[in-house]
C-alpha cells in the first residue's frame, strides 16, 4: 500500500481509530517507525483544527507494531488561546506499541525572527547514483522511498564518520501533507549504523520532531534532504540528531533520537 492509502485506512473505531498497515511498511519484526509517527499525528489531527500548525511531535516506541490491524486513541490535552497539546496511543495486537504527543500552534504576532542557517552545500542529487531498492539488506518499507547519499555511508560500512547527508523523497505520487514529512524524517538509516563493522539490530526508543516550517505545496517527487550527526553514543544508546531542508533549500524541521544499539 502506498503511504496515503495506508492513511487512508484510518477509520473510526469503538470511540478511537483502526488502520491497516501493510508488510511492505516492515522494518525488521516491526512497522516502519515513521509510519506509526504518521498515523498517530493522522488520528490527532481529527480532533485539532487545521489552522493549527504542527509544531512539535514526540513519539515513544513502547513496543513493536506488527503488520495487519492497529487502534489508535487519540485525545485533547488542553486548548488555549494559540496552542493545542493532543496525546495519542497506537496499539497493535492489544498491545500498546507507541504514545505520542503532538503540540499544534497558531502563529502569533511576535518581534522574534531565528532559523537555522543553511548548511554548507553538497552535490546536486541529480549528480549523485541512484540506490538500489533493497541493496544493503535494506528492509521493506525502503521501497516506498528515493535516497541518494551526498555524504556518508552504507549501514555496517565501517565507516570512521559520524554524519551524513542524504537526498529523500516519497514514491507515493499523492500530494504531500504533514504526515508526508513525518515518516520521510525518518526514512534514513540510523547514522550510527554506517559506523559499525558488521550488523547489528537497533531500534529507536524517543524521537522529537520540531517543525520550522509548514510548507507542503513541492511536487511530490521534490528531493528533500536530512543532514544528520550522532551527537554521543555509549553503553548500547546512541543520541542523534538531523536538519530537514526542504526542496528550496531552508531548513524545516529539527529532529532528535535516541536509538537502542545491540552490538
Amino acid at each position: 500500500m502506498l503511504f496515503s492509502q495506508t492513511l487512508a485506512s484510518i477509520q473510526p473505531r469503538d470511540a478511537g481509530w483502526s488502520a491497516s498497515v501493510g508488510e511492505d511498511w516492515s522494518q525488521g519484526r516491526a512497522t516502519f517507525g515513521g509510519m506509526v509517527a504518521a498515523l498517530g499525528n493522522e488520528a490527532m489531527r481529527r480532533l485539532v483544527p487545521a489552522e493549527r500548525k504542527l509544531r512539535g511531535l514526540e513519539t515513544v516506541f513502547v513496543g513493536p507494531a506488527l503488520a495487519g490491524a492497529v487502534r489508535i486513541e487519540a485525545e485533547v490535552l488542553r486548548v488555549g488561546k494559540a496552542v493545542t497539546i493532543a496525546g495519542a496511543r497506537l496499539w497493535s495486537a492489544d498491545k500498546i506499541a507507541a504514545t505520542l504527543t503532538g503540540t499544534y500552534g497558531l502563529a502569533r504576532s511576535t518581534a522574534m525572527s531565528l532559523l537555522p542557517a543553511a548548511p554548507p552545500g553538497v552535490p546536486a542529487v541529480q549528480n549523485l547514483p541512484e540506490q538500489t531498492t533493497g541493496a544493503g539488506g535494506a528492509p521493506a518499507f525502503a521501497q516506498h522511498f528515493d535516497l541518494r547519499w551526498a555524504e556518508g555511508a552504507w549501514p555496517f560500512s565501517g565507516s570512521s564518520s559520524n554524519t551524513s547527508k542524504i537526498y529523500v523523497r516519497h514514491r507515493d505520487p499523492a500530494a504531500l501533507t504533514e504526515s508526508h514529512i513525518v515518516a520521510l524524517v525518518d526514512c534514513i538509516p540510523t547514522v550510527i549504523l554506517q559506523m559499525m563493522r558488521t550488523p547489528v539490530p537497533s531500534s529507536s526508543l524517543t524521537w522529537t520532531l520540531q517543525f520550522l516550517k509548514h510548507d507542503y505545496g513541492f511536487a511530490p517527487d521534490a528531493w528533500w534532504r536530512i543532514d544528520a550527526e550522532v551527537d554521543s553514543a555509549a553503553e548500547g544508546y546512541s543520541c542523534e540528531s538531523s536538519v530537514v531542508l526542504d526542496p528550496s533549500g531552508a531548513p524545516a524541521v529539527l529532529s532528535r533520537q535516541m536509538v537502542a544499539v545491540f552490538g
